[in-house]
């Protein structure tokens, strides 16, 4: 039995924790190769000498890392397969009032401006080889508005900009989808650096503690939606809005 990726290329961002680094060791078993993308070294040499993973240092709100990392895939591979948006921070829950633009800026910067510019660079690229799909990483907060303006704001938006994707190169053989993962057993928080607010937090916590399935998620669940939504088994599948979240966005 084939592998479900077997000969395709990837890039996976956020690769050295959390969901990223699950989707890594997820596709890399499948037969995919993967570009290993994590501003964090440390976290990118578990993937020193593990088969089919490049571990690459980049630093996704530069313009000029942006450029390295399809510039590398151009190099090593020749052609880009599958292109998964994982990298992201949350605004720890900080109300509107406690946003000032530093925040409000850093969230957008690599939860919504990051994805923008990698699919804008890579998507030509993956055009000239025929095609391919591209996932990307959005929350439960798009659809619910729980956390704070400046996440729920850069998931929406990216829920938008998946769309407009997806109907704008399908005739070109791209496939855009995204997923919202409810709560997931993740150090987003510890990433997004710093404490959770504590007026907002609390807010957050009551809601999700109140719902009828209360559980976290593990990082592998994402990993498997985004193998199906990057392999041949979901061809026809483009502009998706895929929950994985226990079912969170019923309530």
């Amino acid at each position: 039995m084939s592998k479900r990726l077997a000969d395709k290329i990837s890039i996976v961002t956020g690769a050295g924790s959390g969901m990223g680094q699950a989707t890594t060791k997820l596709f890399a078993e499948e037969g995919a190769k993967v570009l290993a993308v994590d501003i964090s070294e440390k976290n990118l040499a578990q993937w020193q000498g593990v088969e089919n993973v490049f571990p690459f240092p980049a630093d996704l709100t530069k313009i000029e890392d942006i450029d390295r990392i399809v510039a590398e895939t151009e190099t090593k591979f020749g052609r880009l397969d599958a292109l998964c948006n994982i990298a992201g921070i949350n605004d720890l829950s900080y109300p509107l009032e406690a946003t000032d633009d530093d925040h409000w800026d850093r969230v957008l910067d690599l939860d919504l401006k990051a994805p923008f510019r990698l699919m804008r660079r890579a998507i030509p690229f993956m055009v000239k080889g025929g095609g391919g799909a591209v996932v990307n990483i959005g929350s439960y907060a798009a659809l619910r508005g729980n956390h704070g303006p400046s996440y729920t704001a850069a998931k929406a938006g990216l829920s938008g900009l998946t769309m407009s994707i997806a109907f704008s190169y399908a005739s070109k053989g791209i496939r855009c989808n995204i997923i919202h993962p409810g709560g997931m057993q993740t150090n987003i928080a510890e990433n997004s650096g710093g404490e959770y607010h504590p007026e907002g937090h609390p807010r957050l916590s009551n809601l999700v503690r109140a719902m009828p399935l209360f559980c976290y998620g593990e990082p592998v669940e994402v990993a498997y939606a985004c193998l199906f939504l990057c392999s041949d088994e979901s061809t026809l599948i483009n502009g998706a809005v895929l929950s994985v979240d226990a079912g969170m966005s019923t309530c």
